[in-house]
Formats: structure tokens, C-alpha cells, sequence
């Protein structure tokens, strides 16, 4: 929708006036001037009003409130919030020695994530010298997110309790809150698509029932009838390596909700999810193909910030085709050496220049790759030769 400027609004009033009532007078001239300003005031504020309306008609442009609303009523749920970890950790200790309730324990810098803080909750006392006990993080997201064998040291000294300990597993995996952004995509997608039945868009819609989801892509096992290959990517702030890789907690989320709708407000006979017919589901990785970008003889001084961060958002969006599943106009599987020329063009400067680009996707100097079955790109470095 265009909205006209305030000095548009005000002469085209001032011009209605004048022609409607034919005024000549100076004097006459001061007083429609001024009404003129005033209408043209409040036709914009209706305009704007306007804008907005029409703006929150559509649900790739609606603002924050507008597109939860939408999302409670396609989705029948709210962005995700930010889930706290929860670990148990193995500790030793003195037979009869306790831990207090609200004890913390702080990360050690070779650790995952270095200096986060976690709490014990609930009183425990050594039955046997080496025990487990159950700690959660005081800081939700992933910001603070742990793995198996990290180490922990107890902030204060504890009497006959050593003050090391390790993570023996992940009971909850920590997530990010969910980007409206994201939140949106996922909104759009419920839009485009309808329940099948068991269909590649069912998959991919249920998969995003799991917290830290980003896509799903189903794939039939040829020769193998009634049995899919299920890959999961995961956001990257959520991911175990900060490339879309999801962990295990979240791959176990996914095959809860394949098999069975977590909305509870619904009738239990109305919950189950997987059709008959389908035996086998491999709940897999996708696996992330470093791509390298390199830049001959670039103008020295010029931004490669700038040039990586625009190739890394261009890539984010290049993805698996899931034919049956995706639209057709939405195909975006294919990565092309002249897209990154394009971006590097478009990023330098005036004077700014290079003789030629290098596109390698893991480690073999293409001019085109197609990403397929669970692969997707990761951008690794950009460099200049």
C-alpha cells in the first residue's frame, strides 16, 4: 500500500479547495491554507491507520501480535520459549555427606559452554561414594548448553564433597527462544499446506511440533516399501555444532511428535499421527557441507566481512527439494558459482574490484551443487588469493 506524503495530502486539498470554490482573495487564500494543513494532518494519521490494517492482513507482513495470534490459530501454539538445560552429573563424596537445595555449579572453561551457572534443586545426601544428582541451568537457551563428560565445580566448598564433578547425560536439552522470524516461516508453511494423511508435507509439519526445529526433510527408501528417512536440521543457535546438526534430545523430541500429537487439548483418538503403512522411520542428521568461497586479487580494504555475512544469509536459505512436499516455485536446492559472483558485486564499493571466484563445496571446486538428501551448506571461510 502506498501512503502519500503530508506535502501530497496538502496540496492536493489545497488544489480541491481552490478549484471548488474559486478563490482568488490573498486574504481568503491564508485562511484554506491553513485548513488545507489541517486536513492533510489528519488524512495521514487515517492513512497510517490504514496501513497498518492492511499490513496485519496478511500473514508474511503482520507484526509481532498479529502473527502469534495467527500462529495460536494454524499452528495451535505460541513461539517457542527459551527452554533451561537439565543435566544429571556424577559426584563423589564422603557416605552421609549432602548437598544443599540451591547449591550452583559453574561450568569449567574447557566445557561446552564455559561459566554458566546451575542450581540443585532438591536436598541431596551420599548413599555411596559416588552418586548422581540432577542440576538444571539458571540461564535458559543455549547460551548455556552442556555435553556429556563436560565438568562442573561447586561454586562454594562443600565438607566431604569433592568439589569436581561431570555431566553423565542430558535429561532436557536447552533451546533458544523461537525467532518470530522463524515463528513466521513456520506459520506461512501451515498456510501452504494441508494435513495428508501421511504425506512428505505431514512430516515436515509435525517435525516442527519439536522445539528448535528448523526443517524436516522426508525421503521414501527406494526399494524398501513403507520405510523413510526422516533428516532434521535444527536452528543453529539450537544445533550441536552451530551448523544445524540437532542433538539427541531434540532428534527424541521429533520422534515423540511424528508419532503423536503433543497438543493435549485434543481427544487421545485424534493424537496419533503415524499412518499405517509406515514401518520403519530413520530419524537422521543432516549433514553440513562446508562451503569455501575464494576471492582473487579483491581490492585490498575492501569489506570481506560484509561480502561473508551476505554469502552466509544468501546460503541459509539454499536447501534440500522435496518434490511432493515443497512448492514448486519454492525449489531453492542449488547453489550456483554466479550467485556468489552476484553477492560479491553487490557488496563492493565503487572502484572496487576482483578478477575471479573460486566456489568449493566440501573441499571440490564446483560451478554448481545441488544439496540432496539431508545435505545442506555451511558457510566456512572466505578467503582472498
Amino acid at each position: 500500500m502506498i501512503i502519500p506524503t503530508f506535502q501530497e495530502l496538502y496540496a492536493s486539498i489545497r488544489t480541491d479547495i481552490k478549484n471548488r470554490l474559486s478563490i482568488i482573495s490573498s486574504a481568503t487564500k491564508k485562511v484554506y491554507f491553513a485548513f488545507s494543513a489541517v486536513q492533510a494532518g489528519k488524512l495521514k494519521i487515517f492513512y497510517l491507520a490504514l496501513a497498518q490494517v492492511y499490513k496485519n492482513i496478511f500473514v508474511d507482513q503482520a507484526d509481532y501480535d498479529t502473527i502469534v495470534r495467527m500462529g495460536q490459530v494454524k499452528l495451535g501454539r505460541l513461539p517457542y520459549p527459551a527452554v533451561a538445560g537439565e543435566y544429571t552429573l556424577n559426584v563423589s563424596g564422603t557416605i552421609g555427606a549432602s548437598i544443599a537445595a540451591g547449591t550452583t555449579f559453574k561450568s569449567l572453561d574447557t566445557s561446552t559452554s564455559p561459566d554458566s551457572i546451575f542450581t540443585l534443586d532438591t536436598v541431596f545426601t551420599f548413599i555411596g561414594t559416588t552418586c548422581t544428582i540432577s542440576v538444571r541451568s539458571l540461564e535458559p537457551g543455549a547460551d548455556s548448553r552442556l555435553e556429556v563428560a563436560d565438568e562442573l565445580q561447586v561454586t562454594a566448598p562443600i565438607a566431604n564433597v569433592d568439589s569436581f564433578s561431570d555431566v553423565a547425560s542430558v535429561d532436557v536439552a536447552p533451546v533458544a527462544e523461537e525467532d518470530i522470524e522463524e515463528y513466521r516461516l513456520n506459520v506461512i508453511q501451515a498456510f501452504r499446506v494441508e494435513p495428508q494423511g501421511g504425506a512428505k508435507t505431514d512430516y515436515m509439519l509435525w517435525s516442527q511440533d519439536a522445539a528448535g526445529v528448523r526443517r524436516s526433510y522426508p525421503y521414501a527408501i527406494s526399494g524398501e516399501l513403507g520405510n523413510i528417512n526422516l533428516y532434521i536440521e535444527a536452528f543453529v543457535s539450537d544445533s550441536s555444532d552451530g551448523k544445524g546438526t540437532p542433538t539427541g534430545a531434540i532428534k527424541t523430541d521429533v520422534e515423540a511428535v511424528v508419532e503423536y500429537d503433543p497438543d493435549t487439548t485434543k481427544p487421545n483418538y485424534e493424537r496419533g499421527r503415524r499412518p499405517m503403512g509406515t514401518f520403519i522411520i530413520n530419524f537422521l542428521d543432516i549433514t553440513p557441507l562446508d562451503v569455501d568461497v575464494e576471492i582473487k586479487d579483491l581490492t585490498v580494504g575492501a569489506d570481506i566481512s560484509a561480502i561473508s555475512t551476505a554469502i552466509e544469509t544468501f546460503i541459509y536459505q539454499i536447501r534440500p527439494y522435496i518434490n511432493g512436499g515443497d512448492p514448486p516455485a519454492d525449489q531453492n536446492d542449488r547453489l550456483y558459482e554466479a550467485d556468489i559472483y552476484r553477492i560479491v558485486r553487490d557488496v563492493l564499493l565503487a572502484g572496487e574490484t576482483f578478477t575471479s571466484i573460486e566456489l568449493i563445496v566440501d573441499s571440490v571446486s564446483v560451478d554448481l551443487y545441488t544439496f540432496e538428501n539431508g545435505d545442506i551448506p555451511y558457510l566456512n571461510s572466505v578467503t582472498v588469493v
